[in-house]
């Protein structure tokens, strides 16, 4: 694993031509009898993943929002270091959600893996992780925490440089009164000011947007602009 971890590092040095990059990942997984892989950037308004898996799953795991029910996605968030695991050796401390999602992701020979998650910044977190076909990966397998983190973290740093293309990205609704609100907001005006403006009631303007901030995890207005901005909604 030592020797899978170091090809890992090789690949945080390739030029920045994403496609490369995501050939070399592709490689890497086959190399190391790996189904595929994917890299999650998960931020407040911006989570998205970069991935081989079949694009069938992919849609799914989007579409049903199943980064809330992933239990590896969870221990990540828990323990944020390298760690293995199987659906199948874990089967007997899951929900019954947590068993359906292993299940259908098994159909798209999804069973076990290794993920790497490292904190970045902002409290935001990315994640690298490789799928294997095998009910549990080899029980003497380790893995440098330390050298797998510093490469996770490299790859991150180099992705968001060249901006990569994501596989899938969160996906951001707004209603036309709440993109009407939020440029206002970006004009430097106040849910005060903007009721006026709208002839609205103010209870009404900051309900419109504190919906946007929650249901994106985000701190403040200023956010709640910037990933309006971001994802060229006003």
């Amino acid at each position: 694993m030592s020797n899978w971890v170091e090809k890992l590092l090789d690949i945080t040095v390739i030029g920045n031509d994403q496609s490369m990059v995501k050939g070399a990942l592709a490689n890497l997984a086959d190399r190391f009898d790996f189904v595929g892989y994917a890299f999650v950037n998960i931020r407040p308004g911006q989570t998205y993943a970069v991935s081989n898996y079949d694009i069938d799953w992919q849609k799914i795991y989007d579409t049903l929002d199943y980064r809330f029910i992933d239990p590896v996605m969870r221990q990540a968030q828990l323990i944020r270091r390298a760690f293995a695991w199987s659906g199948e050796a874990e089967k007997s401390s899951l929900s019954k959600e947590q068993k359906n999602f292993f299940s259908k992701a098994a159909d798209f020979n999804i069973r076990s893996g290794v993920s790497i998650p490292v904190a970045t910044a902002n409290g935001a977190m990315s994640m690298l992780t490789f799928a294997s076909a095998k009910p549990s990966l080899a029980s003497d397998m380790e893995i440098d925490a330390i050298m797998a983190a510093s490469a996770v973290a490299q790859l991150h740093a180099r992705l968001e440089h060249m901006r990569v293309t994501p596989s899938i990205e969160e996906k951001i609704v707004l209603t036309p009164k709440q993109v009407n609100y939020i440029r206002w907001l970006s004009l430097g005006k106040t849910v005060e000011v903007i009721a006026e403006l709208e002839q609205a009631k103010y209870a009404g303007v900051r309900s419109a947007v504190d919906d946007v901030r929650t249901r994106y995890n985000l701190a403040n207005h200023a956010q709640v602009v910037a990933l309006a901005i971001r994802r060229g909604l006003i």
